[in-house]
């Protein structure tokens, strides 16, 4: 019954992440577009560029500190911190989110080189739930960034069976190393999480 996306966040250009977002922008009210400033030269891009032209609506550009309400959440913007990077995956719009006592850490695909720069601003990071970067590949979720962050539980978003060995044993190692609970969607399908009752429920 969702008419309306307040705000619609495409992490960064890569097909995997906003492939179908064009039918998306074309179906719904949409509110706000957050998207990092940085160009891609695929159909998957220009047909996303397209659809907000058609609907006379304009992308914002996320800056580290920028903050916005979704009901009672406060989302706060954590990267991009440049505008240059040699990999697309270091544009990813990073995202904390608190609601009452739990908070959400979603990392799109940055890489190691970003938790660096998240980490150097003393940027609240802690969470109950962290979105492990870039699939679970070993070149992000470092050591020193999964232990600022302290998650309970965290969640791969992964295809089954991919080519590229997603989620990696370092990764998994240094989850596990840390006791974190880990779902993923290769094993579980789609997951969902709901804060009820003062307590976080995982649905898959």
């Amino acid at each position: 019954g969702i008419k309306k996306i307040d705000y619609l966040i495409a992490t960064h250009p890569h097909e995997d992440h906003i492939g179908g977002l064009d039918k998306v922008i074309k179906n719904f009210d949409i509110g706000k577009i957050i998207m990092p400033k940085v160009s891609h030269t695929t159909k998957t891009f220009e047909d996303v560029l397209l659809a907000v032209k058609k609907k006379g609506l304009k992308i914002t550009a996320p800056k580290p500190g920028d903050t916005f309400l979704l009901g009672k959440a406060i989302c706060t913007v954590l990267s991009p911190e440049r505008t240059k990077y040699k990999d697309l995956n270091n544009y990813s719009v990073v995202l904390h989110l608190q609601y009452e006592e739990f908070s959400f850490l979603f990392t799109g695909d940055a890489e190691s080189l970003v938790e660096k720069e998240i980490m150097s601003k003393d940027a609240n990071i802690s969470a109950n739930v962290l979105k492990v970067g870039h699939h679970g590949s070993f070149t992000s979720t470092a050591t020193d960034f999964l232990a600022q962050i302290n998650p309970q539980f965290a969640v791969i978003s992964v295809g089954k069976a991919n080519d590229y060995g997603h989620p990696h044993q370092e990764t998994m190692a240094r989850l596990k190393k840390q006791g974190v609970t880990v779902y993923r969607t290769d094993e579980s399908g789609t997951i969902t999480v709901q804060i009820d009752q003062g307590k976080l429920r995982f649905n898959h």
